[in-house]
């Protein structure tokens, strides 16, 4: 009987694929809580189910990695795009609750460029992960995403920077620097979770050169 690799790999792009659907939805979900300044049970729970959705997809693709001799890219690799792409949700979903925690209803408009950068990253991600499927015609376009990332990761920092200087300038109470410290600090490791990915999709790219 004859062995054929190709359905196995394309069940592992279509569930990376399905994976950084949900980190889009979830991107977008907290960009409409945060333009109408609602953080109701409702609204933290339409990213809750985003995130279940992915917890299953990441569990679905490390069942396929058992049960899977020959894999397209190495295991490890597999192990860690999954995993890194499902905490790309649980830090979005960590953020709406620190926020509907904190009763936020004013939002801090460098908060909003940050959130940008975070759909903008999510996106290139998405980008990068499908160009995977044949990455020798896509690797040019794959590092360009993933350098995308990067450079927005460092454009989040300065945005961070700026923001917490902001905050002690003297002209805010502590309860207030406190909230937006913690929620800036958090978002920042969102854009960190997704430089990471792009890293991970680097060395991807190297090895299968």
């Amino acid at each position: 009987m004859g062995f054929s690799l190709l359905p196995k790999e394309f069940e592992f792009f279509d569930m990376f694929d399905r994976l950084t659907t949900e980190c889009i939805t979830a991107s977008k979900s907290l960009l409409d809580i945060i333009e109408k300044v609602s953080f109701q049970e409702d609204d933290i729970q339409r990213i809750k189910d985003i995130e279940l959705a992915a917890d299953k997809i990441t569990y679905e693709i490390f069942e396929k990695l058992n049960k899977t001799f020959i894999t397209p890219l190495d295991r490890e690799d597999i192990h860690s795009l999954a995993h890194e792409l499902d905490s790309i949700i649980d830090l979005i979903l960590k953020l709406s609750n620190m926020m509907k925690m904190y009763s936020v209803d004013k939002i801090n408009s460098k908060f909003v460029e940050v959130l940008k950068l975070i759909d903008n990253s999510i996106y290139s991600i998405s980008m990068a992960v499908n160009g995977l499927r044949d990455n020798k015609k896509s690797r040019k376009s794959v590092l360009e995403h993933s350098s995308k990332v990067d450079t927005m990761e460092g454009v989040g920092d300065q945005l961070r920077n700026e923001a917490i200087a902001e905050l002690f300038s003297g002209n805010f109470d502590a309860i207030y620097i406190m909230k937006w410290k913690d929620i800036f600090q958090t978002s920042e490791r969102i854009l960190d979770q997704c430089d990471d990915v792009g890293k991970i999709i680097e060395t991807i790219i190297v090895k299968q050169a």
